[in-house]
């Protein structure tokens, strides 16, 4: 019988000195973000610095991570630095969303086809990588090949009524998780989408949900807590109970991966590998795209 909370078992994968490095980088775009005004980027920096020198490297990267945003908030008292952007690149996405639904319901394996799509939305991500352009970017990715590909093991775990649990990751990014949902809902899987409580980053949120429309074709529930990745002590209990009863989980992104690597649960990672920590936790180079099997 497999254990009944996730923080028994596993913590993420561990960090390392890079990803202190990295905390600066993301602080430096929120605060640019937030403010033109250079004393609070500053005093973001400062704050964070402080706040370093007590970090464990046993913790896992978003643990850490976690602590730019919170330090940026505190300092600024801005909650949600990116909502614009997370608006703009839902926008931006969403005018595309017929081209992609092309693309998977109108070939031979529609299924393989919105997986690769699915993870070439994970290229829309802020905290790494500010400047892109959605539908360039994205779509480049569609022609990349899998670096770790178990779509067949997925495929054949996807029986009629099989629960599994979609773990979101970011706006944009989200629109074409939406393809993969009707996919996989055209299956008869039983899928449930989870979005974070709260702002972090451009993390996807119950409006994000809402406006992209998958709330209207599925069931999305709310982590519990607006941390990166999961944060199992701070989850609702709604959301420990679905993802414990879940046949499959599927995890989105650099986030899901990080907090959940070495999960005994059976679970699914979608993402492209976007830094060189994660890269080498995958085995795999740098920019790899990868759909892997928690294989333990």
């Amino acid at each position: 019988m497999l254990p009944s909370c996730i923080s028994d078992t596993v913590r993420g994968m561990k960090s390392t000195p890079e990803c202190m490095a990295c905390l600066f980088d993301q602080a430096i775009r929120t605060a640019q973000l937030i403010t033109p005004e250079t004393k609070i980027h500053e005093k973001i920096i400062r704050t964070l610095a402080a706040r370093v020198a007590g970090m464990s490297l046993e913790d896992n990267p978003a643990v850490l991570s976690q602590h730019v945003y919170d330090v940026a908030a505190e300092v600024s008292g801005v909650i949600d630095p990116y909502k614009q952007l997370k608006k703009e690149t839902n926008q931006k996405a969403m005018e595309l969303l017929p081209r992609l639904e092309e693309l998977v319901f109108q070939s031979d394996d529609p299924l393989k086809n919105a997986v690769h799509l699915a993870v070439a939305g994970n290229v829309i991500d802020f905290g790494i990588n500010a400047d892109m352009d959605v539908e360039k970017d994205v779509l480049a990715i569609a022609e990349q090949s899998f670096a770790i590909d178990h779509l067949e093991e997925f495929r054949k775990q996807l029986s009629p009524g099989v629960k599994l649990l979609y773990l979101g990751d970011n706006s944009g990014e989200i629109v074409f998780d939406r393809v993969l949902l009707e996919e996989l809902l055209e299956l008869e899987a039983d899928v449930v989408f989870a979005v974070k409580s709260g702002p972090i980053i451009n993390d996807v949120t119950m409006e994000d949900a809402e406006f992209t429309g998958i709330t209207g074709i599925t069931r999305v529930i709310e982590t519990g807590s607006n941390d990166i990745g999961v944060n199992w002590e701070k989850s609702s209990e709604e959301f420990k109970k679905i993802f414990l009863e879940a046949d499959i989980i599927l995890g989105k992104g650099h986030g899901n991966f990080e907090t959940l690597s070495g999960s005994p649960y059976n679970m699914f990672s979608l993402l492209k590998a976007k830094c060189v920590c994660v890269a080498r936790e995958l085995g795999v180079p740098l920019g790899s795209i990868v759909f892997r099997e928690n294989l333990l």
